[in-house]
């Protein structure tokens, strides 16, 4: 879809959703991954969550210098807050084209159990409610990105994943039936 403009690759989901997983198989063709959960790791390894503050801190250094520099990077998200669609939109302004991955699962009490057995296989925890409020907040923030990115691709990730739209140019594509109870408020209207 780019014919020379830089790309700015959006995972997002709620905690447990697979973002990470999907980030790693595509990898070699991101440039930079802009991860604030692995910058805090690397920041505090042996208490990240107290990092999250500088972390987040440090991704939008890290963001804000990938744009200015017109290099292709990739973002991990919740898109639970406005912080990366503002950047979606400075990028957006910045000549980049903007894709989005979001990946969801069939409910919330599926991403707290996901989130608990990575915890168990040692990785990073987080609170339920944090985990409730990021669901809604996610799923909210979802349109407005919509309006924002080239290309959108959302998966279901409940069982195993599987695309069920795509949108060009704010154009439907793609989409299959039936639409996961979960994505259905966000494709109505189109």
């Amino acid at each position: 879809m780019s014919e020379t403009r830089p790309v700015m690759t959006v995972f997002a989901g709620t905690n447990g959703a697979g973002k990470s997983t999907l980030s790693m198989q595509m990898r070699e063709w991101l440039g930079e991954l802009v991860d604030p959960d692995q910058i805090a790791r690397e920041l505090k390894p042996e208490n990240p969550r107290s990092a999250d503050l500088s972390a987040g801190r440090e991704a939008v250094k890290r963001i804000r210098s990938l744009i200015k520099s017109g290099i292709n990077f990739a973002i991990e998200t919740t898109l639970s807050g406005s912080f990366v669609l503002k950047h979606m939109e400075i990028a957006k302004q910045n000549s980049y084209e903007i894709v989005v991955y979001y990946i969801g699962l069939e409910d919330v009490q599926m991403h707290i159990d996901r989130v608990a057995s990575r915890v168990e296989q040692g990785g990073h925890w987080i609170a339920e409610e944090d985990i409730r409020y990021r669901y809604g907040e996610s799923l909210k923030n979802l349109k407005p990105a919509l309006a924002i990115a080239d290309q959108v691709i959302i998966i279901d990730n409940t069982y195993e994943p599987l695309i069920v739209a795509e949108i060009i140019q704010s154009d439907l594509i793609y989409c299959v039936e039936p639409i996961p109870a979960w994505a259905n408020p966000v494709l109505k209207g189109y």
